[in-house]
């Protein structure tokens, strides 16, 4: 092998390693507050209801939205030694909130504009209690935390 290969092979290696693969981590961690960002975006352009009338309406696209975000999250690879805490804290009780939203959203068109029967889903309404909103921000994932406040 001639010197000038024995410089260069060592330099390839290096060059190879440091732009092939990255850190599963970050990368998950990126997208992940990619599809935050724009869940985020979609619930500040939502305009909030005024009467019972835009109740449903709001309702259906908050729900649009999150199950968007939840799709899009549930899709992504979890770093391996991450796996199984990211889906106990987060992805399962989110799948689960969507879940749950679906119903709530069908209870609110099936109410129609019975103000009573409206405010008593208001009051039952899901939230993201079930899922570890610190332990989201602790991670790296603060923009989802913050978006799925605001869609609950």
């Amino acid at each position: 092998m001639t010197l000038r290969r024995r410089l260069l092979l060592p330099l390839l290696a290096l060059a190879l390693v440091s732009c092939g693969g990255g850190d599963p981590k970050k990368e998950f961690i990126d997208r992940a507050n990619g599809i935050c960002d724009e869940a985020e975006d979609d619930f500040a352009n939502l305009r909030q209801p005024t009467s019972v009338v835009e109740l449903a309406p709001f309702a259906e696209k908050t729900l649009v939205i999150v199950q968007k975000a939840q799709g899009e999250l549930a899709s992504l690879t979890p770093p391996d030694q991450d796996r199984a805490e990211l889906e106990t804290r987060v992805l399962n009780p989110f799948a689960a909130l969507v879940t749950e939203a679906e119903g709530f959203v069908e209870k609110v068109k099936a109410a129609g504009q019975d103000e009573a029967q409206l405010i008593a889903l208001i009051s039952k309404r899901p939230d993201a209690s079930k899922i570890d909103l610190t332990y989201l921000r602790s991670y790296g994932l603060g923009t989802c935390a913050d978006a799925i406040q605001l869609g609950t």
